[in-house]
């Protein structure tokens, strides 16, 4: 319908209602006033909006929830009355209890996908995470890429027959929730193994428990008690049932048993058996102490079994020749682990004793300390071994612990005092179990052998038999065991061969050998080679044995063969000279030896030997014996070695060749005549230095020591090897090993003696070895070399520290802590270390490593010196710095643009630019002869590099000006003040003068202070110079055939200091050479090749000009 206008009264009045409803077309919109109601299509709406039909808003917003027939929309709820609720897309079909989403179905209480063998995943965005707020069970497999946080408990498998499989390493504790509720393994089922640092626990159960070869799980034996108030017809089971003795309870023990004692002194009956498992324990190591009886008083204490214990008492008041311990002389069989001593001390003295030597040390009849011998094991016995923790001998002038016939011994914490012997190691013969054996491995050679052949090891004669035996069992490393200790044999010496410094430019001679491809050649100048000081060159009081090939070009004068003396003419060393062809003998600066019927001359090959065998020298020459001499004295410990000079290389040089060098140490090769060795020398065991000389040498290649210690030996089965890399002996011997013990007072501390002894003492202590009994600490009675004494090949290997805290390892280190001192008495020194050695001293920082050592801002690597910061600066003491290299000295180079930013004055540098060598004075100059800084004015020798054409040629300006050969000189133009010689004319420069020439007489023409005469042109005033000058392009020009004389004279006759020039040049008739000051001293311009060098003509060409003009 049409709507016309309508006052706005009459509008307002419609639309106050004032209680009544408003229709539009009935139904089309009703307003409920009353009820504050809206229909569309309705005329009864039923809520605040009711629109009967279909409604389209862009946007719908409701506060508080909106009813679409049975679908209500509340807050983020949508829910519904039916039983069903739809949602439809045109892609999407929800229906009954199934949603579906993409590949994705969501039924019931289930997510799945709908696409077979695809991924189900949950990707938050971002950093979220996926979130479950109840139980989770997985019935297949979980795998995660990343790392797995599980806040709460965590519960793996759900029967014993699940297994869990952990690939990577735990990285945290594992830790249980409550002590002593949860167990790893059970009865049944056990772990392996299980490797730890650290076990702790209260309660260790174990049917076998053992820790380094101790039977720790042995059955809870009986305890039975001693007591001083005890009586032996008791029980001694029980604290108030004790025995009386103590060998009453060891008569009634059993394996397992311990037999406690009560404090008090016991008065035993020597000796006491502790039978196998029994443990012997006192109350404390001070409270209990035991005594012999009077009978019983040189008897020993207790012998031991395996697995027994004896511990926490002392024992004391026994003499010799009884020790406190021993092993069961009927025997002992080690079953699980050997016996066990621990804090228990030994206290004895001599029978006789005074004030001045209140432990009756002189009397030496004191008993010792443990006597262990490892004959006595029987044949089903593990080892021969004993424990010693916490235990001190006190044995005045008695050996506190001795072993051998292979009884292994571990001593820790422990201590000895004023023992004769604090440790002592020897050979005996039956060894281990009565049946010792002498372990073998030998490496090279070829075949194979087996039990029962016929092991031989043959001297380097291939005749002599050194050691020999058959051979029990072959074991699968080829180790092999002969019954007895095979004496003769040797292991071959496992070290590299000692570095050779060469002097000046020994070469190799292949024209000229011996043997072999070549031989040493020395100029006798200044030529020699050396070998740094070195245990293997002290010869001590020993026998050794010092060859050579010699061939001598000049027999003049002396000429050393070999020198070992260290720094003096009066040194210990052996000195080997050849004067006038007559080889001597010289130690401690005296003549030991003199050839008495071989005189050498030149171009003849000699064999020299010297050898000492006792105290008997001997000098043989070709194989026949020289001379002998008497000569015991020792010749010192470390020497160095000179071949072909002094000592210092100061003179006496060899000239001639040398070939197949030796020495040995221990040995003297030869006793008596001899043939001459007819092939090349080799190394044996005894062999400490050979040179063959048979590698080409020059600058770059070192001189090998061609050592090596092959060895001849053979298998009656026809095997043979090249090496004994093993000769076990310790079965005849032993082994001992010491952790942080101490040897105090008394004469020896550790002692060797035999090669089947061996000691690793580690943090040793040795204080006032050597000093007897006295203990008043006077360190001029210390013996120190008795500190470690190794015999007949015994081996103590030890780090240790003195009574001074002086700290040694070895014979080779020592670190003296009064003066800070570090010696090394080997030649070699090895440090493995990433870091090196790093040295401080104030501000001063040196680091040592393997590959190069920087002190302050210098770096040595390798062959190079460099500069960590600033420059590199070279000095010497005299001023001057000498390079004895025979090869060459490259100096900085590159182009003119790389020259230095801030030169200073006196740098050298090559230029490649010019192909010059150039030097910086203020401005670069080139040193290739006289350049001007422009290089267009300069002087050359050669036309071309190399040409040697032996002529000097000038240049100005580019141009060559002046042409100098052996025959003339050559220059268009010279000009002397006002007289020019152009061609062959003379004149004067000056238009309209004279030019006069005139003598009459006797008297001579003189121009200025020149006078001429004859043939004679002379300086009329004395002690000047007579200067010869040019200008313009004129040259000064000497024809003729003859010669050109200058000043000649001796040495003596040359000029005063203050009338020489640079450039001066006078024949020497003294030294037959013509010579020139070059502003410090004369030298030969001829050079010491004696031809003309190009430096030599540099300075020649300067001297014309200087002379000429």
């Amino acid at each position: 319908m049409a709507l016309g206008r309508i006052s706005g009264p009459l509008l307002k009045a419609n639309l106050l209602r004032e209680g009544v409803d408003l229709a539009f077309e009935n139904d089309l919109l009703y307003l409920d006033v009353n009820n504050s109601r809206i229909g569309i299509k309705t005329n009864t709406p039923q809520y605040d909006l009711d629109v009967n039909g279909t409604a389209r808003v862009p946007q719908l917003e409701v506060s508080t929830n909106a009813n679409i027939a049975d679908v209500t929309i509340s807050g983020n709820t949508v829910s519904t009355t039916n039983p069903q609720l739809t949602l439809g897309t045109a892609d999407t079909v929800v229906y009954q209890n199934k949603a579906q989403i993409d590949s994705i179905d969501i039924e019931n209480n289930t997510i799945s996908t709908n696409t077979t063998n695809e991924n189900l995943e949950f990707a938050p965005n971002g950093t979220g995470t996926v979130e479950i707020f109840a139980d989770t069970n997985v019935y297949g497999n979980i795998v995660a890429t990343g790392s797995i946080t599980a806040d709460g408990n965590i519960t793996i498998g759900d029967a014993d027959t699940d297994d869990i499989t952990i690939n990577a390493e735990v990285a945290s504790n594992i830790i249980p929730d409550a002590s002593a509720t949860y167990n790893l393994g059970s009865a049944t089922k056990r772990w392996n193994q299980v490797f730890t640092n650290t076990l702790y626990a209260d309660t260790v159960s174990a049917n076998d428990l053992l820790v380094g070869g101790i039977d720790l799980a042995l059955r809870q034996g009986n305890m039975l008690y001693v007591a001083e108030n005890g009586d032996d017809t008791l029980t001694g089971t029980h604290p108030n049932d004790p025995f009386a003795t103590i060998q009453q309870a060891l008569s009634v023990a059993t394996a397992g048993d311990t037999i406690h004692i009560f404090p008090g002194l016991y008065q035993e009956t020597f000796p006491m058996t502790v039978p196998a498992g029994v443990t012997v324990k006192g109350h404390s190591i001070r409270s209990v102490n035991i005594t012999p009886t009077a009978l019983s008083n040189t008897s020993t204490a207790f012998y031991l079994n395996g697995e027994s214990t004896v511990e926490d008492l002392t024992i004391k008041d026994f003499f010799a020749p009884g020790y406190a311990f021993a092993f069961n002389p009927t025997g002992i069989t080690v079953t699980t682990r050997s016996p066990y001593i621990r804090n228990v001390s030994v206290i004895t003295a001599g029978s006789v004793t005074s004030a001045s030597d209140p432990r009756g040390y002189l009397q030496g009849d004191a008993g010792g300390g443990a006597y262990l011998d490892g004959e006595l094991a029987t044949v089903g016995s593990r080892e021969a071994g004993c424990l010693f923790h916490s235990v001190t001998f006190i044995v005045p002038n008695a050996d506190a612990l001795s072993f051998t016939n292979g009884t292994r011994v571990e001593w820790l914490n422990s201590f000895t005092y004023f023992a004769q012997r604090g440790l002592y190691g020897f050979d005996s013969a039956n060894g281990l179990k009565g049946t010792g054996q002498t372990q073998i491995r030998v490496t090279g050679g070829s075949g194979t052998f087996s039990a029962g052949e016929t092991f031989t090891y043959y001297d380097t004669d291939g005749v002599s038999v050194l050691a020999q035996g058959t051979i029990d069992t072959v074991d699968a490393d080829n180790k092999f065991y002969i019954t007895g200790n095979l004496t003769g044999l040797t292991t071959a010496q496992d070290r590299g061969g000692k570095t050779i410094v060469r002097y000046q430019n020994p070469v190799t001679d292949t024209a000229k050998q011996k043997f072999g491809a070549s031989s040493l050649q020395l100029d006798g100048t200044e030529d020699y080679i050396g070998v740094g000081s070195n245990n293997d060159f002290g010869f001590g009081t020993g026998n050794f044995t010092v060859e050579t090939w010699i061939h001598p070009t000049s027999v003049t004068g002396t000429r050393v063969i070999a020198d070992m003396r260290a720094g003096a003419d009066t040194d210990t060393g052996l000195l080997l000279t050849m004067a006038s062809g007559v080889a001597s003998v010289y130690i401690n600066g005296s003549t030991i030896l003199t050839a008495g019927t071989t005189t050498m001359t030149t171009s003849t090959w000699y064999h020299v030997a010297v050898a000492r065998s006792g105290t008997t020298i001997k000098l043989f020459i070709n194989g026949n014996e020289e001379a002998s001499a008497t000569y015991s004295a020792s010749m010192g410990t470390a020497k160095p070695l000179i071949i072909g000079a002094k000592y210092d290389g100061s003179g006496e040089f060899f000239e001639g060749n040398y070939d197949d060098f030796r020495i040995k140490k221990g040995t003297a090769q030869y006793t008596a005549n001899f043939t001459a060795p007819t092939t090349q020398l080799v190394g044996d065991s005894a062999t400490v230095l050979l040179l063959q000389f048979n590698n080409a040498l020059d600058s770059s290649i070192e001189i090998i020591d061609n050592v090596t210690t092959s060895q001849d030996l053979r298998f009656s089965g026809g095997a043979t090897a090249d090496f004994v890399t093993l000769a076990d002996k310790t079965d005849f011997g032993g082994e001992l090993r010491s952790i942080a013990s101490a040897c105090v007072y008394g004469n020896y501390g550790a002692y060797g003696n035999g090669n089947g002894v061996l000691m690793y003492l580690i943090s040793q202590n040795f204080a006032y070895i050597g000093t007897g009994k006295e203990v008043d600490n006077d360190i001029n009675d210390v013996v120190q070399v008795n500190e470690v004494t190794e015999l007949s090949n015994a081996q103590i290997r030890f780090s240790s520290v003195d009574h001074n805290g002086d700290f040694r390892v070895g014979d080779l280190f020592y670190v003296n802590q009064k003066d800070g001192t570090i010696n090394f008495t080997s030649a070699d020194f090895n440090v493995n270390s990433q870091n090196g050695i790093t040295i401080v001293d104030g501000s001063d920082v040196t680091t040592i490593l393997g590959d190069q050592i920087t002190t302050g801002n210098l770096k040595f690597a390798g062959n190079t010196i460099s500069s960590v910061a600033g420059d590199i600066n070279l000095d010497s003491a005299t001023g001057h710095l000498k390079l004895t290299a025979t090869g060459g000295l490259q100096l900085p180079k590159g182009t003119t643009a790389q020259r230095p930013g801030s030169p200073a004055t006196g740098q050298i540098r090559y230029n490649t630019d010019t192909n010059m060598f150039e030097g910086y004075d203020g401005n670069w100059i080139a040193l290739n002869g006289v350049y001007d800084l422009d290089l267009d004015t300069y002087i050359t020798a050669e036309n071309t590099p190399g040409a040697n054409d032996d002529t000097i040629r000038m240049y100005v300006g580019g141009s060559e000006r002046v042409n100098i050969t052996s025959a003339r000189l050559d220059t268009p133009r010279i000009e002397v003040d006002d007289i020019f010689v152009d061609g062959n004319v003379i004149g004067t420069i000056t238009t309209d003068t004279d030019l006069n020439l005139s003598a009459n007489g006797t008297g001579k023409v003189n121009i200025d202070d020149i006078g001429f005469k004859d043939s004679t042109i002379t300086n009329n005033l004395a002690d000047t110079a007579l200067e010869f000058q040019q200008a313009g392009n004129g040259y000064f020009k000497i024809e003729g055939t003859g010669g050109f004389v200058v000043p000649s004279g001796t040495s003596v006759q040359r000029p005063l200091p203050a009338y020489r020039e640079t450039g001066m040049i006078r024949f020497n008739t003294q030294e037959g050479y013509l010579e020139v000051f070059d502003g410090t001293s004369w030298v030969s311009v001829a050079g010491e090749s004696g031809s003309i060098t190009f430096a030599a003509a540099e300075n020649l060409v300067i001297e014309y000009v200087l002379t000429l003009g």
